[in-house]
């Protein structure tokens, strides 16, 4: 059953809107990050997140927590290889 939540948790924030002001949707940052951005600096570059009215005062937590979450998955999953 946890299973089943967790993916549908993952497909709603695929369509989620995170960056509000420049209607950036979840899973277009979750490709961004694992194409190599892996910062918030670098995700402003590619995909111009955190450069609408608000200047990142609303997203820039919500992309940041995405980010490291990316990094424990990936380091988890390095580490059991």
């Amino acid at each position: 059953m946890r299973t089943i939540l967790t993916a549908e948790k993952k497909i709603i924030n695929n369509f989620k809107k995170v960056c509000i002001c420049r209607s950036i949707k979840g899973g277009t940052i979750l490709t961004a990050i694992s194409n190599g951005a892996l910062s918030f600096e670098a995700l402003r570059r590619t995909i111009r997140v955190g450069t609408g009215n608000c200047k990142a005062k609303r997203c820039r937590a919500n992309i940041e927590e995405m980010i490291n979450e990316f990094k424990k998955k990936k380091q988890a999953s390095m580490e059991t290889s």
